[in-house]
């Protein structure tokens, strides 16, 4: 299956409705009940009244995140609720950030070309992502409304600012620190995200897409967890791949 078949992500997802949707799943609801709780909390803040208008979709978005999510992420999810009780502000984010990731490579694939601006040039515009997306997902007519949405979702989470010249952005001015709790979810998610591929450990824990984060995780920390896999390969490369079915 090609996980990026399709692009999905296309609305703006404020924190509080992450927050939402992520409590209906901790709480243990049927996806038809947290659609229908989804449906009402956006009542008169979202426009429409059909399943096609923009709270449909935005409901879709959610649920597909915290949800009905696909099934490589289904155990993914299972750890991010057991982390969700009693979470700080930033760990929050990084967990609804790593259920992102799992579900939905356009949002990966856009941090990471995020991350990437960032460190090349302190900012990027709309422009600056897209053509970074268009490798990836070809010309697609719905790439760029993707990529503002996201951009501006982040925006309202607080991990990237407009600047004064309208259209460009700048990541926020400090990175949120991560325990290794948290951060292994950060790690799970992104090779969930590369299906099945084995990935230096280096590669994950610098992955550009964990821009906003910093990140307290080492290979001890991986290899203590039992969803992770660690081989090495030469004289000192570890190699971690997802144990699936670990629980």
């Amino acid at each position: 299956m090609n996980r990026r078949a399709n692009i999905g992500f296309d609305r703006r997802i404020d924190l509080d409705w992450l927050d939402a949707a992520a409590a209906q799943a901790a709480a243990g609801a049927p996806n038809d009940d947290m659609r229908a709780y989804l449906w009402n909390l956006l009542d008169g803040v979202v426009s429409g009244d059909k399943s096609n208008s923009a709270r449909g979709k935005t409901v879709t978005v959610l649920n597909h995140i915290w949800g009905e999510v696909p099934e490589p992420a289904a155990p993914l999810r299972v750890r991010a609720i057991a982390q969700l009780a009693g979470s700080e502000p930033d760990a929050r984010i990084a967990i609804h950030w790593a259920m992102m990731v799992g579900t939905y490579p356009v949002f990966t694939d856009a941090a990471a070309a995020i991350g990437r601006l960032l460190t090349l040039q302190g900012s990027f515009t709309l422009a600056h992502l897209t053509r970074r997306l268009v490798g990836a997902w070809g010309g697609r007519s719905t790439l760029v409304r993707a990529g503002q949405r996201i951009v501006r979702s982040m925006v309202q989470w607080g991990v990237l600012r407009d600047t004064a010249i309208r259209g460009m952005y700048e990541a926020a001015p400090w990175r949120r620190k991560v325990g290794p709790a948290v951060g292994t979810l950060l790690l799970e998610a992104l090779l969930v995200d590369a299906e099945d591929a084995s990935v230096p450990i280096d590669q994950l824990t610098g992955h550009p897409a964990m821009f906003p984060f910093e990140v307290d995780v080492n290979s001890s920390h991986i290899r203590g967890m039992s969803q992770f896999r660690v081989h090495r390969q030469g004289l000192d490369t570890d190699f971690v791949e997802l144990e699936r079915g670990g629980l």
